[in-house]
């Protein structure tokens, strides 16, 4: 029942407004303190500085010229950072001499965020044509200015993130803009044979990535040309790509089409402490020493043949993905999915007169084993799979399946969203969609 405060004297009454100033009091001061707790919780705290970097670059007084001008953001640690920038001269004089055969003359060369320009001086003095330098942080434009007097008309500057491309083709992509065409300028080409050579350190794979699906989506109209990259990149990272061992284990996408698609070498290792900023160990359970404490200096280049004609490049990668294949997919019952009574020609080995001997496997192609109702995609090859894959898309009743229908009606969602591939896993972690941004990544 409400409370009559007619007949309360005025001496009750001023307590009764007391007690409910100190209950509107008690609930505000309660908000305050759910409303300070939420901002704490929103606030970001920026990291502390590595203890063991700031001791490493302060007591070698080889870096003395340089530690007071490194910013902030590379004294700290990460799983995977941005970028990453090299502090050791005789380093850069020692790739620049190991590449200035594939550097000297010929295609363009571009360098991904030159930092201080210690490899860009030392390439400069071997190269006869102009660098493109791409640097995505100003903090080091002094020192690219300082090169610029030195070396006047030998290359161009621009501030963009080159390895952010993915970025810009998914925003091209969206509204049908230039982005792409911008950040490249004079680089632009439409001849895709035309080579690009690029030198840098990759501390991840999403620029692997946006060039993967740039040959599978967009090869007729790349603009970018026949990637060559020289590379420093962590050695986990670079095993992932390019171990074929690791594919019997588990089908894995992205090292199929990877491997498919690139030719790969490594030229040398690094020591990690020259590159900043510094990364988290590997997991000791997976990775070597070599690998916990040095880069690799890798040359991955796109090959020059196509595993399969382009207008079926995109056929390739959707059978090629997890929910497709697997290491323990029976070949013959997937494939009769799509084409009831296919397997008798994997069978016996003889296909049908009417496939499409373009389509058709070559005399350069892996020559499968003998296939029954039991074998399993995990019991082939790389290479078999590929050609396991060009007979079903020769086979006169390929056309008339739904496979290229269904795989036209996914490409919108595949193809428009950042993350292409399945969860893969490196040590045990998982691998997204590979933004290269900073801790807050689940790749590695």
């Amino acid at each position: 029942m409400p409370k009559d405060y007619g007949s309360w004297s005025l001496a009750n009454l001023k307590i009764e407004l007391r007690k409910r100033n100190a209950k509107l009091t008690g609930r505000k001061a309660v908000l305050v303190q759910r409303l300070r707790h939420k901002l704490k919780k929103t606030e970001k705290v920026d990291p502390k500085l590595a203890p063991d970097v700031m001791k490493y670059l302060e007591t070698l007084p080889y870096y003395d010229n340089i530690k007071e001008s490194i910013p902030k953001t590379l004294l700290r640690k990460y799983k995977t950072p941005e970028s990453m920038y090299l502090i050791h001269k005789q380093t850069a004089t020692d790739i620049a001499e190991t590449l200035k055969e594939h550097l000297n003359t010929g295609p363009p060369v571009v360098e991904v965020n030159p930092g201080f320009g210690f490899l860009t001086e030392e390439l400069l003095k071997h190269r006869i044509e102009p660098l493109h330098l791409y640097e995505v942080s100003n903090n080091f434009s002094p020192f690219i200015m300082e090169l610029q007097k030195k070396y006047p008309d030998k290359f161009s500057h621009k501030v963009a993130d080159f390895f952010g491309m993915w970025k810009l083709a998914f925003q091209d992509k969206i509204d049908n803009g230039n982005r792409i065409k911008e950040l490249l300028g004079d680089l632009t080409t439409d001849d895709n044979d035309r080579i690009l050579k690029i030198v840098g350190a990759m501390p991840g794979i999403s620029f692997v990535r946006h060039l993967i699906n740039t040959i599978i989506f967009h090869h007729s109209h790349n603009q970018l040309g026949r990637p060559d990259l020289y590379m420093a990149m962590p050695g986990d990272y670079f095993n992932f790509l390019t171990d074929q061992g690791m594919l019997n284990v588990k089908h894995k996408s992205l090292p199929a089409m990877f491997q498919l698609l690139f030719d790969t070498k490594v030229i040398t290792k690094i020591p990690k402490t020259y590159y900043l900023p510094w990364m988290h160990p590997p997991d000791k359970k997976k990775a070597s020493v070599i690998d916990e404490y040095c880069l690799y200096l890798v040359n991955i280049k796109q090959k020059q043949q196509l595993p399969c004609s382009s207008d079926h490049l995109p056929l390739l990668w959707y059978f090629f993905r997890p929910h497709m294949i697997s290491k323990s997919t029976r070949i013959i019952p997937m494939l009769e999915q799509w084409i009831p009574g296919c397997g008798v020609w994997l069978i016996t080995g003889q296909d049908p007169a009417e496939s499409r001997a373009a389509r058709a496997p070559g005399p350069h192609d892996a020559p499968l084993p003998h296939i029954n109702i039991f074998t399993e995609f995990g019991d082939l090859t790389l290479q078999q799979k590929l050609t396991v894959f060009k007979k079903f898309i020769s086979w006169p009743e390929f056309d008339q399946c739904p496979f290229r229908v269904t795989m036209e009606n996914n490409l919108p969602k595949f193809i428009s969203a950042i993350d292409l591939d399945e969860k893969e896993t490196i040590a045990g972690t998982p691998i997204d969609d590979d933004m290269e941004a900073s801790d807050v990544e689940q790749e590695h």
